[in-house]
């Protein structure tokens, strides 16, 4: 298809419209709701590939009864709506579990890095006042270690629940799972409740950013285009991205288990053959990669070609990108990189989608259908095009239906606070960019951000 027919951009933009239900968790819009159907429940829901191989595999019904358990716990442990849960762990397959009951149970999931120091852990246990932290023997160290040093955070720490750890004071993970009943009836949430926060790396002062359940039906528009439309039949989705980071979870695991899809995972760091080896072997259609992975890749220098990949859309965020990679990935794969930009608290805002509408080389794509975008000064005034500004969303689309992907929050010193607009209703995402006149957005690289 050529891209003067494929150019569809106006009418997808044009005729867009939000729906957003009046009630919306995203534990059963992404698990339970499938796994109570016989059909849906035996589907994959997850695979994920250890650094040793080892794979867990998790249906739709396996992957609802795990998190059906955990969220038993969570509760006889006294965990209320709106407790933060804090989790500290490694890219597994425990990540998406343990998130998904944390919202379940209508609490706030807060996804922690490992490899943070105790006293960066300690920083963000005492902001949240956890009430549960679940850890992995990569983690349980700093952890406890904050905790140990921390008069605070352990009158304000209920409890450790520990994966593969060994420590008198952590419940096992499995221990858990084991005693707990496999039905429990997800909390009702509205929209607009609190479900996950995320901290920023390296940011002083403290402040993490609220992420509402509505926020992944804010996060479909851009995930769908960004992969040409997914989900076709059979497609598989695989992300280099950790499931606890911001991009990893509301640009990757969720909207793929909202659709009732599999995701593939696995530890960053695999040799590029074992990478291919697990392309192959699922076979994966959709990924989306960062820059660095997509360069490590294109530097390999043995032949690779033997692999048969069902490989059909690779997006990469465009601040990383180049156009020698947008090259090399259609040289390489015979399709068009779609680049996105995903700031945190604002989901999928401008990027591409080669199936739908043209691609400019170097620009960070179009404004997604749904939401409002456009270039404003410091004072609020919105800019001419090709005048270099700050890129900023509004709170509401064309026709005045608030945008779900936009958070409106962030939690500081214990609390929930208000984001301040710049100017009427008008979010600054931090980004420096002009819009062309043809509608496409260009980063200024020459003052990214402030």
């Amino acid at each position: 298809m050529s891209a003067k027919n494929s150019n569809q951009y106006d009418s997808l933009y044009d005729n867009y419209e939000w729906f957003v239900p009046s009630n919306f968790n995203i534990a059963n819009a992404c698990c339970h709701r499938w796994a109570s159907s016989p059909h849906e429940a035996r589907q994959a829901a997850i695979y994920f590939e250890d650094q040793v191989g080892q794979l867990t595999s998790l249906s739709y019904g396996q992957l609802s009864e795990r998190v059906n358990k955990l969220a038993n716990g969570f509760i006889r442990m006294g965990v209320h709506p709106q407790d933060r849960i804090a989790i500290a762990l490694q890219h597994s397959a425990e990540t998406a579990i343990t998130i998904l009951a944390a919202i379940s149970v209508g609490a706030i999931a807060v996804p922690l890095k490992a490899g943070l120091s105790n006293i960066d852990y300690d920083k963000r246990l005492v902001d949240i006042v956890a009430k549960i932290v679940i850890v992995d023997k990569h983690t349980i160290g700093p952890v406890t270690n904050a905790i140990d040093h921390n008069p605070v955070l352990r009158q304000s720490l209920k409890q450790i629940i520990g994966i593969n750890t060994d420590d008198e004071r952590v419940i096992p993970w499995r221990t858990l799972l084991a005693r707990q009943p496999s039905q429990f009836t997800t909390v009702v949430a509205t929209p607009d409740t609190p479900a996950l926060l995320f901290y920023p790396d390296n940011t002083e002062p403290l402040q993490a950013t609220v992420v509402t359940h509505e926020a992944l039906i804010g996060a479909l528009p851009g995930f769908v285009s960004s992969q040409n439309w997914f989900p076709k039949k059979s497609d598989i989705f695989y992300t280099t991205y950790d499931w606890s980071t911001p991009i990893g979870l509301l640009g990757a695991l969720l909207p793929t288990l909202y659709f009732g899809r599999t995701i593939v995972g696995c530890p960053s760091g695999r040799t590029i053959p074992r990478l291919f080896t697990l392309l192959e072997h699922y076979p994966i259609s959709n990924m989306l990669a960062s820059a660095d992975e997509l360069r490590r890749i294109a530097s390999y220098k043995d032949p690779l070609n033997h692999f048969d990949l069902a490989l059909r859309c690779i997006s990469c965020p465009e601040q990383d990108s180049s156009p020698e990679l947008n090259h090399w990935v259609k040289e390489r794969f015979g399709f068009t990189l779609n680049h996105i930009c995903m700031p945190l608290g604002f989901s999928y805002i401008v990027g591409e989608s080669a199936e739908k509408w043209p691609s400019k080389t170097g620009s960070m794509g179009r404004a997604i259908p749904g939401h409002r975008v456009a270039i404003l000064n410091e004072k609020g005034d919105k800019l001419e095009t090709d005048k270099v500004g700050f890129l900023c969303v509004h709170k509401d689309n064309k026709e005045d239906d608030p945008d779900p992907g936009l958070s409106l929050h962030f939690w500081q010193q214990g609390r929930l606070q208000e984001l301040a607009p710049l100017s009427q209703n008008w979010y600054n995402t931090g980004i420096r960019a002009r819009l062309d006149k043809e509608g496409y957005f260009w980063r200024d690289t020459s003052n990214p951000t402030i």
